[in-house]
């Protein structure tokens, strides 16, 4: 099938595949393979000549997708279009970008057969100014693009794993934390209960004293008020023999007298 121009925000990008071959390019192109699945082709400060255009010509061996940039210096414009011819018999050139004026774009044009893809600058319609062209081209192979989606999807679900491995041992070391933690508290909380019980057995101790003081200063009291009430019997005792004594002496001087 033809291939199809999708486009970013305002511009087109592109991006390249593995098995394409280099055009023939002007000596400051630039033509590097950042991996064997992808070729890009850049320049910066490439002259349109007045009423000249330049023309790349780029490979497509597989069914890729082709990411474009450039700008053109100064605010200038040129005619941009793209155009595609098959590998096929009796193929004829198909215009994918019909030409537009540009002073900057950024594309994606995914290519579904083989054949040629044609970037064309074109500064036909100016007599008098040349144009300072900076581009950047990337063609890779849809394959590649896959393995490489595929491989990302891959180190995402690892990721998340390892994510979800890190939380679990996060979530360890923190109950871990929480049980050193309350175990530190019930610690301290036995040993509080522990001074508690031995400020207990103290007082205790101290009751049991103050008792046995008290038991035996109530004794001693209650042995002197013994001792003062015999005293106080005897006493009355004495008092009542001394009265008889008395009477009997008065009794006997009343006698002697008679």
């Amino acid at each position: 099938g033809s291939p199809r121009l999708s486009r970013t925000g305002d511009q087109p990008a592109m991006s390249e595949d593995p098995a394409a071959e280099s055009p023939p390019v002007e000596p400051n192109v630039e033509v590097t393979r950042p991996s064997m699945g992808e070729v890009i082709l850049s320049s910066s400060g490439m002259t349109i000549k007045a009423g000249g255009s330049f023309e790349l010509p780029i490979k497509v061996d597989c069914p890729s997708v082709l990411r474009i940039r450039f700008e053109v210096e100064d605010g200038y414009d040129v005619d941009f279009s793209l155009k595609f011819l098959e590998n096929a018999d009796k193929a004829e050139v198909q215009t994918l970008v019909e030409p537009a004026r540009s002073t900057a774009r950024e594309g994606q044009l995914d290519i579904h057969t083989t054949g040629t893809c044609f970037v064309i600058w074109d500064n036909a319609f100016s007599w008098i100014n040349s144009k300072e062209l900076t581009y950047h081209l990337s063609l890779k192979s849809k394959e590649d693009i896959e393995k490489e989606r595929v491989a990302e999807l891959a180190r995402l679900a690892e990721l998340r794993k390892q994510a979800a491995i890190d939380g679990a041992a996060a979530r360890r070391e923190k109950r871990a934390e929480m049980v050193v933690e309350l175990e530190g508290k019930v610690a301290d909380m036995m040993a509080h209960q522990h001074q508690a019980r031995n400020r207990l057995a103290a007082k205790q101790v101290e009751l049991k004293e103050l008792e046995r003081r008290y038991l035996a200063a109530k004794a001693g009291i209650e042995a002197v008020a013994q001792v003062a009430d015999t005293a106080e019997t005897i006493t009355e005792e004495l008092q009542a023999k001394l009265s008889a004594l008395l009477d009997e002496a008065a009794a006997d001087q009343e006698d002697t007298v008679e």
